[in-house]
């Protein structure tokens, strides 16, 4: 299991989740920014090893606009089986980790 965090153009974050859903990742946490000069949108999701291609497929083909800001896609590993911690607050979603 990965935790991908990529950054994509705020405008393109509807379509993008749409196409995400198509290939089975239905949960995705969105943190907005927003300057004069742009808007992107961090966006960080979990997905199994095998989807990893194909999502960063599908993020810089929908969820960027060429600028360079957009274009950032890292994946972490996630460790399934790790017990659930959180120090502050309620956890709402595996994304939180």
């Amino acid at each position: 299991m990965k935790k991908i965090i990529a950054y994509v153009n705020t405008l393109r974050v509807h379509w993008l989740v749409e196409e995400m859903g198509k290939i089975g990742i239905n949960e995705i946490m969105v943190t907005e920014y927003f300057s004069p000069n742009s808007q992107i949108s961090r966006f960080v999701f979990l997905c199994n090893d095998d989807a990893i291609e194909k999502a960063r497929e599908i993020i810089h083909r929908i969820g960027t606009t060429g600028s360079l800001a957009d274009h950032f896609f890292e994946v972490y590993d996630v460790d399934p089986n790790a017990p659930d911690t959180l120090s502050l607050g309620q956890r709402i979603s595996p994304l939180e980790e």
